[in-house]
This record gives structure tokens, sequence and C-alpha cells, in this order.
């Protein structure tokens, strides 16, 4: 009997050996001399300092780099122990210390945060039909803005979670129906995370190490600037010179506060790979890690969108396969980890610099690592000719990230999708090239890149019924949604928005040949007219040329009372009373002026400056004090 047993299973053994040998093969045949010339020329044509990359399995160390210096004046070498802050990837900590409270039946999703944690104030004008629950502050659909750049300044490494919330209450107002849409904000894992420890009774980071950290083997990972983080921690660097950049304090540390390597971030990546399990530890249930990775809450995901923003832990569609992690980006840093389970393949890159080598060293090692791995398209869905129709238009910026930029967005930032030669094309911004749109639902089209991502669109309707175009949340995005609009309405803010910021940079050169006009004049006896409306144009041109050079500068001097903010304030008064002063005196001394065109150059200038006050003053920027 034995025998015939043997005999029936060894093809199914025989199967079963060569498909786990195939698929090993499979994870281990990376082309591991091009990734180490990719890696090295990148770093070396984008100046990178220091940089770890490692790629693996869930059970298995595949490749591993080490590269630059952690430290560029002492010379100091990146090594496999050497700790890099990784910032926001700490989210995905705060989701998963949350998930193994629901798992012990201690906390669900769908718990009221106003219930659990009564003493954090929330904002919320739909209190009482959309309360903010666990699940939206862990998918960012709470409607909270991000951390202002005072939040943002702020730095006490001493400074407690429950004590963080007294500062920068504001952000965690819900500015449209919890549940509706997407914005990024820093304001929601620390209230997760306070939630955890007042369930506990420990706090936040304790509890990670002990039910994290510990069973994972992670040993040397810090949340602030002590332990491993003395002696190896990365220097940043910013900006083309590279400068080094202050090591940050995060106000909530929950939000970004983890400093650790690549080769002990590594494990916590191969537990999710694992759905949940490590080494033979169990720390998670997979339909908790499927949860993990599946968002739910938002308007597009009930609207069919498999992209998106889960619980802590995002997307990145590749060639149609989808990739889960996360990023982060602190000052003079950048962090990323991706995986693909049902690939068996994990990703971790760190480097000590911002800028746009983060991202050529994200193409180089996707594309690298997925050569050999089929794309895997969803079939492509024959919309009908109502369905194109809903598509098809202009859209603008919406549910900004940060409520006060969308002043700068909505001028700069324009969606197009229209037809051509019977396909979909995507204009993402103004000069930007035609992407072609693969639908796969008559509510999700996918964008194919050049560089084969395939991030997804979904088309939904909000509360007034406008359709609103949702994009899968990536790096970089300050608007996840667009809202549809005219052809009128599309252009009409944009090119209004870039006359106006044109007359703003020739009142300047007027003001600057109106001086010079003025002296020459003068010492000829003669005096120009309407002298002080030329003054207030000339004053109402520099003040906003100054404000908005000093609002693109470095943030944590604004959010502090510094010379930069403190001219920021007076810019954004000062400009505002010059405009009014220019037009009074365009009004009481207009038939002074001669010349017709300096009469027309006046008056079109003073009409833009008074539509620049007014829109600022919609968007609370008269008397801007970024400190606040």
């Amino acid at each position: 009997m034995r025998k015939r047993l043997t005999l029936v299973l060894a093809p199914v053994w025989l199967l079963t050996a060569w498909l786990d040998a195939s698929a090993q093969h499979s994870a281990s045949a990376l082309p591991v001399d091009k990734l180490t010339f990719q890696i090295d020329s990148l770093q070396k044509a984008h100046h990178i300092p220091g940089l770890q990359v490692v790629i693996f399995t869930k059970d298995s160390l595949l490749y591993q780099r080490n590269a630059g210096l952690r430290d560029v004046n002492a010379k100091t070498p990146v090594t496999h122990q050497t700790l890099f802050p990784v910032a926001s990837i700490t989210k995905s900590l705060v989701a998963v210390a949350t998930l193994m409270l629901v798992q012990q039946g201690k906390l669900a999703l769908t718990d009221e945060v106003k219930k659990l944690v009564p003493d954090i104030p929330i904002d919320n004008p739909w209190q009482t039909t959309d309360p903010v629950r666990i699940a939206h502050v862990l998918e960012h659909t709470a409607g909270f803005d991000d951390w202002s750049m005072n939040a943002y300044a702020y730095s006490n490494p001493t400074i407690s979670l429950q004590e963080s919330f007294t500062i920068d209450a504001q952000s965690r107002r819900s500015r449209w129906r919890p549940g509706t849409f997407m914005a990024y904000s820093n304001a929601g894992p620390p209230v997760a995370a306070r939630i955890i420890e007042t369930k506990t009774g420990q706090e936040f980071e304790s509890f990670v190490r002990q039910r994290i950290f510990t069973p994972l083997g992670i040993k040397r990972a810090t949340f602030h600037r002590d332990g491993a983080a003395l002696t190896d921690l990365a220097t940043g660097y910013v900006g083309q010179d590279q400068q080094e950049a202050p090591y940050w304090s995060l106000l909530a540390r929950p939000s970004g506060g983890l400093n650790i390597s690549a080769l002990e971030l590594m494990p916590f990546v191969q537990m999710l790979m694992g759905r949940g399990s490590f080494r033979g530890q169990q720390l998670l249930s997979p339909a908790l890690v499927d949860r993990m990775e599946t968002p739910t809450t938002s308007l597009a995901n009930r609207a069919g969108s498999q992209q998106g923003y889960g619980l802590h832990n995002f997307v990145t569609a590749y060639q149609g396969h989808l990739l889960h992690g996360h990023d982060g980006a602190g000052i003079g840093q950048r962090a990323h980890y991706l995986y693909q389970s049902a690939l068996n393949r994990g990703i971790i890159f760190l480097i000590n610099t911002d800028g746009p080598a983060f991202f050529k060293l994200r193409d180089a090692i996707l594309k690298l690592v997925m050569q050999d791995i089929p794309p895997q398209l969803p079939a492509e869905y024959p919309l009908s000719a109502a369905q194109k129709q809903a598509w098809l238009g202009y859209y603008r910026p919406s549910h900004f990230r940060i409520a006060k930029t969308g002043w700068f967005l909505g001028l700069t930032e324009l969606v197009h999708i229209t037809e051509e030669a019977g396909k979909l094309v995507f204009y993402d911004g103004l000069g930007s090239r035609p992407v072609r749109l693969r639908p796969i639902s008559p509510h999700q089209v996918l964008r194919l890149e050049n560089q084969g991502y395939t991030p997804e669109l979904t088309l939904v309707e909000d509360d007034g019924h406008q359709a609103v175009l949702v994009r899968a949340f990536g790096a970089g995005i300050q608007a996840n949604t667009a809202t549809k609009t005219s052809a009128f309405g599309a252009w009409l803010p944009v090119v209004l928005g870039h006359v106006c910021l044109l007359l703003i940079g020739l009142c300047v050169l007027l003001g600057l040949g109106w001086l010079g006009r003025g002296v020459w004049l003068h010492r000829k006896g003669r005096r120009l007219s309407a002298l002080p409306v030329r003054i207030s144009l000339f004053v109402y041109g520099l003040s906003y040329v100054v404000m908005l050079m000093l609002l693109n500068g470095e943030g944590n001097q604004l959010g502090v009372v510094s010379p930069q903010s403190i001219t920021v304030f007076v810019t954004s008064v000062l400009g505002p009373l010059a405009a009014l002063g220019a037009l009074i005196g365009l009004l009481s001394r207009y038939r002074q002026i001669s010349g017709r065109l300096d009469l027309l150059i006046m008056s079109v200038a003073t009409s833009s400056a008074m539509l620049v006050v007014g829109y600022l003053g919609v968007w609370g920027l008269i008397g801007f004090q970024t400190w606040a």
C-alpha cells in the first residue's frame, strides 16, 4: 500500500519541487552586476552622498549595496549598520500596531476617534452623520489639513505624544465629509498612536519595540537621536550644493521619527510579504495584512479602485503589477520600501539627500528587478460613447494636501483628458506630454507611462454631483483629486494667474525705469506725473516678488519667528496697501498722467493688483503669519 501511495504521489512531489525551484530561481535571478552598475552610476551622476539598497524574498536576502558616505565631512562610509531617518515609513508601524489591537479585539477600524480620545480636539462639521473613524486617520480620508509650517519647524526631542496635540490643532479639521476623499496629512498618525497608548497604557515607541521590533529581531532602530543613532546615523544633505541638514526631531514621532537601516527594516517588510508571518511567528493574520494593503474608505475605493492608500501602505503600479509599501521624505533624506507578495520580491532603498535622485534610483531598481516578469495589465474595457464622454474634459486641482497651497496650484495646474485616434489621452499639467489611458472599467483607467508605471485614475461624483478625477497616491502629489470644469473655467484662472504674475514682475521693472526717469526729469527741473501711483505699483510688485521668493525657500525658517517669516508677513500686508494706494492715486490723478501708454499701463497694472489682492484675501494670505 505504501509503495502504491508513493507511486501515486511521486508526480505531485516532483511537480511541487519543480515549481518551488522555479520560484526560487525566478526570485534569485537578479542582474546583480547591472544593479550595482546602475546604482553606482546614479550615485555619481546625482551626487548622492550615501545609500543602502536591499532586495529580498520573504525568506532571504538576494542583494545588498552599501555605498558612499554617511558623513561627508568626517569621510565616514555607509555600512550595513548605518541608520537612516526614514520619515513617513514610520506610519506603517502605526498601522501594524493598530491592527495588532484589532486582532486582540481591543479596537475596530470602525471605532469613532472622538469616543476613544475625547481629549484630542477634532473639528468635524459632519460629526453627527459621518464621524472620523480609526480607518479614516490611517487612510488619510478624515479630511485633515497637513501640518502647518510651524508644526513642521517644531523641534523638541523631549515632547510627549500627548503634548504634541496642543500644537497646530487647526490641522485636525475635516475639510470635507470623512470617508470621501484622500489627502495626505501628518496630523492623522499621531491620533492613531495616541489611541494605542490609551488602550495599552504604554508609550507608542515602547509598544512598537515590544510587539514589533523584538519578534522581528530589530535591535538598533531608534525614534530619537539616541542609542545607535548617536554613532551610526546618516547625516542628511540638501540642495544642489549638498549643505548639511540638521537632525529633524519631529513634532509627533509616529508621523516620521524612525531611524533604521535597510537590513533591519527588511524583516518588517518580509513579515508583510509573509502575510503577517515571520520565521514561524504569526504577528498579524493574513486577513489583516490584506486589509492594510487595501484602501476601502474613499469614494474612489467604493467605485472599484484597487490602487490608492490603504492603512499607511500604498500601491505603486508597475506594468500592471501592484507593489505595496510606503516612502519617506525628511530634510535631506529619502526612503522607500516596496514589495509584491505574489512575486516574492521586496525592495528597500535609503539615501541621505533629497531631490530627483530618489526617483531616478527607484525607476532604475524597479526596471531591473521586474525585467524578467511579464506585464500583467487588466483587460481593456470597451467604453460606450456616453461612458467615454464622461471622462473627456478639463479638471482643476482640488482637495489639497495643504489647504494654503491651493491659491498657487489652482493657478498653475490643469488636467485635460481628450480623445486622439479613438483613444483617451491624459495631459497632466501645462506643457505636459500626452499619456495614453487604458480603460479597465467604466470608472477606472490606467495611465500607461513611459517609465513602465501604470497608476490608476478613478472617476467619481462628490456630494455636489460634480465629477471628480481621483489619482492613485504617489510621492510629491499635492492634490490627489481634480474636479471637472468647463474649458473656460479651467483656462480663465490659469491665464489670469500667469498674466498677474507677469504684471507683478513688470511693476518692479517699470518701477526701476520710472525711478531713473524721475531722477532725469528732476535734474531738468521737471516732475514725473502721477508719482504716488508709480511708487505704489513698484512697492506692490516688489512686495509680492519678495514674498513669493521666500515662500519658495527653506520652510523651517518660515515656521518660526525669523527674518524670513517676518518679511513674508510685512510684504503680505504692504502689497495690498500699495495696491490700494495705486487705485486711489489713479482715480484721483488720472488726468495728470501725460501719455496714453502710461495711463494704459498703470490702469492695467492697478486692476491686476486689485485682482491679486482680492484673490489672496480669499485664501487668507493677507497678513500671512507663517509661524502661527
